[in-house]
């Protein structure tokens, strides 16, 4: 008798038929073997939901190949220990891969732990997210009736990811994670040339520590020869947010010194346990890795030193580590780094569904790590992330490499090492270092401005460090310029701005007028950010074209140096003999920067006239605004035809110029109108150079434009201080007016200046 063959899919089709009868018998059963055509695997009840978004997913397809569109929302678990349980007690491997990529979304130890808190335990939803372009994603949140509390994204495929490109050999005893790393630093050090592109000299950190057998570490002056070391960038944390004890344990970290040498007990041997945890972690992981010296702030900068001097060396000291060791996973200096890492509990398997799915967990984008992390949030790391040429992020489930030439990120056991994105997208953190070494003006002039939107988001124990936070930035600008070789430098620094772009760095705008009681007005002047409250969003990149009747004149005023500019002196005499030719740079560009940040009044000649017509008549904001169909706000002057009118928005400081028959002006302001005294929280109104700078109701028509740019002005209000009647303080800015191109036509040029 011939018996008609069964194919090989319609063989484990219908396997897979009897298994689902089989399974209908088990009323009670949450775990089962599921077969496919290349292996048997654990499956829940919860992938029977998943199963269901599939199909559907297939039918869509059939319909039309390009089929772009979600389906619904389906539960496939009551909560993430259900979740856990599954993958971890009962073996689901759909589980354990959608477990994993919801640990994946976590950057720090302490959201990870978060995900198993009795009071995050809602329900686990699965999208299906088809695309045009024919990929498929399971969109995948843990829902309370009121937010989305997590969420997590995992990637569709026909077929299982391709295996590594050769195998990855482990260190004998060597953690896996530590010995994938050592092989892309080495991989760094022999193919790439960033070690000879970016190290910027021959010089170690004054002071290093120094690791030595027994779990032991010594503070040891910097060889005179070149060694290599690490540089750890972490974030102290909140004082008002831990326990005075935790405080007291990095605070009592800093190095003390008599007669300006550290104490015995540091240039001693040492125990690595008296330093909190995020250091001991550094230590031990640059110890694996074969590095035996680390340079960390609170240690290596002993109290007593010159701050201001050693701040001016972070391009330096960060130029030459090996990498830099950045604690992305950690929100205070008492968090461990070596945390056990969830997200790899459970060995890699292939998941498959339906016999034509495959799941494969996705990475979280650099970009995340580098913007979202608790250590994002300190204004010092900023310049040390910047001035790196080579950065390891260490996050709490996976690390992230990042060097000139190359972006890597872990991703288990299966997974091999892959490039973060196309170099046409990925963000690069060496880009500002790129821009330095082949000194194009115009992009070193963007990069700046760059580093000042990131800057002003961010937060400082001591707001009097504002500028010296970011003095090792200023110095590496003005060295690429100065490393050109001309012999006319016209570049200055002043106060946070450059003056061969001044026009241009003066339109910063706010992204929203803020309180300025907390404003910085006593450390920098009223026309350059760091005047402004710190972590305030700031807009530096508008398109600009420069006027040609804008001109920088002069510096008008400076603020006493204080005595320990003798630092300056010193740093000549300490580098006398130096054949470094990166010394006189360093010098030249340490005095520019402490000149700089000195800096209070500034006399410049442009374009001068009012922004208020003196017969105009104030309306009401919400006479004139209304928002488009795309959620862009718009105005409406219908119902004051042929009037000079002004209004002006009490919620995020916007204020509007209209004459009768020409555009509209839009600016913004840098201030709200504050509460009168003894309302609302209490604060008092500003008094001193804050209450100077607001525009108070009423005064709107004191209000003055001075032309920046062809579509760029500042609005400034007089100084108001007796015998300074051609003096001005910035309150706001005016960009992009395409509607009003003439205003500044036949207006007046004058020499004024700003403070």
């Amino acid at each position: 008798m011939l018996v008609q063959p069964i194919p090989q899919s319609g063989m484990w089709r219908a396997m897979d038929t009897v298994w689902s009868v089989f399974r209908a018998s088990l009323p009670t059963a949450g775990v089962f073997w599921s077969a496919s055509s290349q292996h048997f695997q654990w499956q829940c009840r919860g992938c029977d939901e998943i199963c269901e978004l599939l199909r559907w997913g297939e039918v869509q397809r059939r319909r039309d190949n390009a089929y772009q569109g979600s389906s619904s929302s389906r539960p496939i678990h009551d909560s993430y220990l259900d979740l856990d349980i599954s993958a971890s007690d009962s073996g689901c491997d759909t589980c354990r891969v959608i477990r994993r990529a919801f640990l994946l979304e976590q950057i720090t130890g302490q959201d990870a732990a978060s995900l198993e808190h009795p009071g995050n335990q809602w329900p686990v939803h699965a999208t299906l997210q088809l695309e045009s372009s024919g990929d498929s994603l399971l969109q995948l949140a843990i829902k309370s009736p009121k937010a989305v509390r997590f969420s997590a994204i995992i990637r569709l495929s026909n077929g299982p990811s391709p295996p590594p490109r050769g195998a990855i050999k482990g260190t004998p005893g060597l953690r896996s994670d530590l010995s994938e790393l050592r092989r892309v630093i080495d991989n760094c050090h022999r193919n790439h040339e960033c070690s000879s592109r970016y190290r910027w000299s021959r010089r170690n950190p004054t002071w290093l520590i120094k690791m030595i057998p027994g779990d032991l570490v010594q503070l040891v002056e910097g060889p005179p020869s070149p060694v290599d070391y690490v540089v750890l960038s972490y974030s102290w944390g909140d004082p008002a947010a831990m326990p005075a004890a935790e405080w007291a344990k990095i605070k009592g970290a800093a190095t003390k010194t008599i007669n300006g040498r550290p104490v015995p007990e540091r240039l001693n041997p040492f125990r690595i346990r008296d330093l909190p945890e995020t250091m001991q972690d550094a230590i031990s992981i640059s110890a694996s890795l074969g590095l035996f010296y680390i340079w960390i702030d609170n240690v290596c900068i002993p109290k007593g030193s010159d701050w201001d001097a050693e701040a001016a060396k972070m391009h330096e000291v960060y130029g030459n580590a090996v990498f830099t060791l950045l604690a992305s996973s950690t929100v205070k200096a008492t968090d461990r780094l070596l945390l056990d890492r969830r997200a790899w509990t459970h060995r890699n398997r292939i998941s498959q569904l339906r016999d034509l799915w495959w799941l494969h967990n996705t990475q979280m984008p650099l970009d995340r790590v580098r913007f979202e992390s608790p250590v994002s949030r300190r204004g010092w790391t900023l310049q040390e992330e910047r001035l790196s040429p080579r950065i390891v992020y260490w996050a709490g489930q996976q690390w992230y490499w990042s060097c000139p030439e190359c972006q890597a990120v872990e991703m288990g056991e299966v997974e091999r090492i892959s490039p973060t994105a196309d170099e046409a997208t990925r963000s690069c953190p060496q880009r500002f270092l790129e821009v330095c070494r082949t000194g194009d003006e115009h992009q070193l002039h963007e990069e700046w401005l760059d580093i000042v939107e990131a800057y002003t988001l961010r937060d400082l124990v001591w707001p009097k460090d504002r500028f010296l936070t970011i003095a090792g930035l200023a110095v590496r600008f003005y060295n690429a310029k100065a490393g050109n070789g001309g012999t006319v430098i016209t570049e200055e620094y002043l106060a946070g701005l450059w003056k061969d772009d001044f026009a241009r760095h003066l339109a910063w705008a706010v992204a929203t007028a803020v309180d300025s009681r907390q404003s910085l007005q006593r450390i920098a002047p009223s026309w350059s950010w760091a005047s402004l409250p710190l972590q305030v969003r700031t807009q530096t990149k508008a398109p600009f074209k420069p006027s040609e009747h804008f001109k920088f004149i002069a510096v008008n005023h400076l603020s006493p140096a204080p005595t320990v500019s003798s630092s300056v002196a010193g740093l000549r005499s300490s580098s006398a003999g130096d054949d470094d030719p990166s010394t006189d740079y360093f010098n030249r560009g340490r005095i520019v920067e402490e000149r700089g940040r000195r800096v209070k009044a500034v006399e410049v000649r442009g374009r001068f006239r009012r922004l208020v017509s003196d017969d105009a008549q104030q309306v009401q904001w919400d006479d004139i605004e209304w928002k488009h169909g795309d959620g862009r706000p718009r105005f409406d002057f219908g119902a004051f035809p042929g009037q000079n009118i002004y209004a002006r928005s009490g919620r995020d400081g916007r204020i509007v110029s209209k004459d009768a028959h020409s555009g509209e002006i839009v600016g913004q302001l840098d201030y709200l109108v504050p509460l009168e005294d003894g309302v609302g929280d209490g604060s008092k109104t500003p008094r001193g150079p804050a209450a100077r700078s607001v525009v108070f109701d009423g005064r709107e028509r004191e209000i003055v434009c001075l032309e920046l740019g062809e579509l760029a002005m500042l609005l400034l209000v007089p100084s108001r201080r007796w015998g300074q009647p051609e003096t001005f303080r910035r309150v706001g800015v005016a960009l992009g007016y395409t509607g009003r191109k003439g205003f500044f036509y036949g207006s007046c040029t004058r020499n004024i200046v700003l403070e």
